[in-house]
């Protein structure tokens, strides 16, 4: 389920990120230290950290008895926060990334990518699988992707 859900994010998100200009293929030139900083970094923050703030904690438990109509709107209203989040994110923390968290290209690919994060969640009931997809699609963006120097890092 986990490879099917990268191959949707992958089909949706790759055109949209390079329509919109915030991808280009660019491979980041850093020393082996560096891209381990990355890989270990970006598991934590912001895979993880995102992962139990925007699915793991709002979602009820698969041995929760929460009507269906409830766990959709919660899961709605998740995911509507996970994408305004990362703007205020950056209006707050760091404003060098304002402009690529304010791309409607971004914008768009996060709300597919948090759909499909939590469909991931609903479907294994653990924070591992949404976790591992979330940090593919991070690192693949920075590495690969010009998502390091989109993001001024």
């Amino acid at each position: 389920m986990t490879v099917f859900l990268l191959l949707i994010i992958s089909l949706t998100c790759l055109p949209i990120g390079f329509y919109s200009g915030l991808l280009e293929v660019r491979i980041l030139h850093l020393s082996f230290l560096g891209i381990v900083k990355i890989l270990v970094s970006r598991f934590f923050f912001p895979s993880f950290a995102e992962e139990l703030l925007f699915r793991v904690l709002p979602l009820p438990s698969k041995t929760s008895n929460t009507p269906v109509n409830i766990q959709l709107t919660m899961a709605f209203t998740s995911i509507v926060l996970y994408v305004i989040g990362h703007p205020i994110f950056a209006a707050l923390f760091y404003q060098k990334a304002f402009g690529v968290f304010t791309n409607p290209g971004f914008l768009l690919s996060t709300l597919i990518l948090g759909i499909t994060l939590t469909i991931s969640y609903w479907h294994s009931r653990s924070i591992w699988p949404p976790v591992v997809i979330h940090w593919i699609v991070v690192v693949v963006w920075l590495l690969l992707f010009d998502g390091y120097s989109k993001l001024d890092l």
